[in-house]
């Protein structure tokens, strides 16, 4: 596999920009962090991780462009998003606080694998990612590409996601910006809540025009 530095800097920036770019992940890692802490911020930012190197991989083997055109997959993947953003929505909206600051549920505590589920799932059901994959990503694959160039693609694509959000995560948690928030939480897990289900809205408005 031949190194060329400007290739795989675009392709560094490209993820970048992608993982940059404002969506329900963002919210989902951010009130994460806020609401459970630091650590439970950076699970949630790996597990996301994980499902966009899945992603990733699919695109650099093709297989994204499949599901881009198929007639039952994507809207299915699209269906199921917007059940799940509308899942955690309620979550965040039910969110409490009680009154020396500590964080916990109405209904029941979080777990570990609850926040996997959450960082995981918000990307393997975000069609923002799919499309990204597909119109960009995909621009630095071809058909006479090795296959180890295609895995360090994918790799990237992972460990650029990861890193960006376990930094988000770590601004977040900052004591300077946790003040901010200090005495609005509540306020802030509604604001979320209803992000999540503006974007819930606009991804069933998308599949049904």
């Amino acid at each position: 596999m031949i190194i060329d530095i400007n290739f795989w800097f675009l392709a560094v920036v490209t993820c970048l920009l992608g993982a940059m770019s404002p969506g329900p992940s963002l919210v989902v890692v951010s009130h994460n962090t806020m609401s459970l802490g630091f650590r439970y911020g950076v699970i949630t930012s790996i597990s996301h991780g994980v499902g966009v190197g899945i992603y990733a991989l699919l695109t650099v083997f093709g297989i994204t462009l499949i599901i881009q055109s198929s007639d039952i997959i994507l809207p299915l993947i699209r269906i199921f998003g917007c059940i799940f953003l509308l899942y955690l929505a309620r979550n965040m909206y039910h969110f409490s606080w009680d009154t020396n600051g500590e964080k916990e549920y109405k209904t029941r505590s979080r777990s570990t694998f609850s926040v996997v589920k959450d960082g995981f799932l918000i990307a393997a059901i975000n069609p923002k990612i799919i499309l990204f994959f597909s119109a960009f990503f995909a621009q630095f694959i071809d058909v006479h590409s090795q296959v180890s160039m295609k895995l360090s693609l994918a790799l990237i694509a992972t460990l650029v996601d990861m890193f960006w959000y376990v930094f988000v995560s770590y601004l977040i948690s900052q004591s300077q910006y946790t003040k901010i928030f200090k005495g609005r939480e509540e306020y802030v897990s509604k604001g979320f809540s209803c992000v999540l289900i503006g974007s819930s809205l606009y991804f069933l408005v998308a599949l049904l025009t």
